[in-house]
């Protein structure tokens, strides 16, 4: 069934409801943070995913791999990662989080070589069940702002 975006009727969120969805977001954002990769993957409810730019992780194997291959341990693709929170909208069941995120590519890309800093804007949707665990996770962000120089350049 598709919901009619123009006439849809938006929910108010509680001062309760937004705690709620505060502290469940935090109970993932904490382990992220603290490159705490079991913490991370329990943060998720039993059959919650994580979509990445559209690739699906939805196992707890594939989501601790995820979260290690990006850098939140410190091993991955980025190292030193680091953020802050631009904006957060809340609705029922979800958060919509804007981020800035930093960190130094660790890996040689292309002509550059590992060590170079990096910014990143996200975009995150966070679901979350009544229990506060994730049920899905979708995140967007350019990933081309890893590469040493912009792919369609002027």
């Amino acid at each position: 069934m598709k919901t009619d975006p123009v006439n849809a009727v938006p929910r108010a969120v509680s001062p309760e409801r937004r705690a709620f969805l505060e502290e469940a977001f935090m109970s993932h954002l904490g382990p992220e943070m603290a490159g705490n990769l079991a913490g991370i993957t329990d943060s998720y409810a039993k059959g919650g995913h994580l979509s990445f730019n559209g690739v699906i992780y939805d196992t707890p194997e594939k989501l601790t791999a995820f979260h290690r291959k990006l850098g939140f341990d410190g091993h991955g693709v980025i190292s030193g990662l680091t953020g802050d929170i631009v904006h957060m909208h809340y609705m029922f069941d979800a958060v919509i989080v804007e981020y800035e995120m930093r960190g130094a590519v660790a890996v040689a890309l292309g002509t550059a070589a590992a060590g170079r800093p990096v910014t990143l804007n996200v975009c995150g949707v966070y679901c979350f069940d009544e229990e506060g665990k994730l049920s899905s996770e979708r995140i967007y962000f350019d990933t081309g702002k890893l590469l040493p120089e912009p792919v369609f350049q002027p």
